[in-house]
């Protein structure tokens, strides 16, 4: 396991072989770099692999709020800049995989592919649900209140009782996120739309859904693939939103084909 690492505000961990192709995994709101631990697990044997904490989540700095798509994705720029690495395969799950969209507008010259899983080109859920969400949260609302609800979405029955373990880490994971963070990032979320602006995106795109994903619908998924111009898509059967960890035996499959055809 390498050593975490501190960039600016970004607490980061690199692995792998020096020579290799880079490959960068952004995390999901409420989740750090461990979220991709299933990945970790096998990228690194033909990859040099950048995992990062978001602002505001992780041991990377809680800011004060707002944030918006277009900070986070300077973020992981100054990030790259501040490595040496003038190229990467982008990977990006919900909040990630947003960044990655917004990254690849604003920094075209960094990004090799993007593999956008989870995801959407809008703040889907609209503003008025995450302002009523960050309302309670300002008003001392604990994360426990949202956990279940939110375990059901991420992740199948079949999931939590066949890996208890890996189950009560990534509880323990979105319980300790900041929760300046998580509101500064749902302002993100709820402020992003580049629907317009998909056409923008010149680089090899994959789309990877879950059929079961109540939150970043497979019509989500569907409309990034129909805005960016030969882009691929993809939907895993039976997953929900956290397919990464739901189902890795499928997602990390269509990961290693995308990266070594590309």
């Amino acid at each position: 396991m390498p050593q975490a690492q501190r960039s600016g505000i970004l607490n980061y961990t690199l692995d792998g072989p020096e020579d290799a192709p880079i490959v960068t995994l952004s995390n999901s709101l409420s989740t750090d770099f461990s979220m991709w631990e299933e990945q970790a697990a096998v990228l690194p044997s033909h990859y040099r692999l950048l995992r990062y904490d978001t602002r505001g989540h992780g041991h990377s700095d809680a800011t004060q709020a707002p944030y918006t798509m277009e900070q986070l994705a300077d973020d992981v720029a100054t990030l790259l800049d501040s490595l040496g690495i003038r190229k990467t395969h982008f990977v990006g799950l919900s909040l990630g995989g947003m960044t990655a969209q917004m990254l690849a507008l604003r920094r075209r010259d960094l990004i090799s592919s993007l593999c956008l899983v989870s995801t959407t080109c809008f703040g889907a859920e609209g503003r008025p649900r995450w302002d009523k969400r960050i309302a309670s949260l300002r008003a001392g609302e604990p994360f426990d209140v949202m956990l279940e609800p939110m375990m059901d979405r991420w992740l199948s029955m079949k999931f939590r009782r066949e890996d208890v373990e890996r189950y009560e880490q990534i509880k323990g994971m979105v319980l300790r996120t900041p929760r300046e963070g998580y509101i500064g990032c749902g302002l993100a979320i709820s402020g992003f739309d580049i629907r317009h602006r998909l056409k923008e995106i010149d680089v090899p795109v994959m789309v990877i859904a879950g059929e079961e994903d109540p939150s970043t619908t497979v019509e989500h998924a569907q409309m990034i693939h129909a805005g960016v111009r030969g882009a691929e898509l993809v939907v895993i059967p039976g997953a929900r939103h956290l397919l990464n960890v739901d189902r890795p035996a499928v997602f990390t499959p269509h990961l290693t084909d995308w990266l070594a055809n590309h």
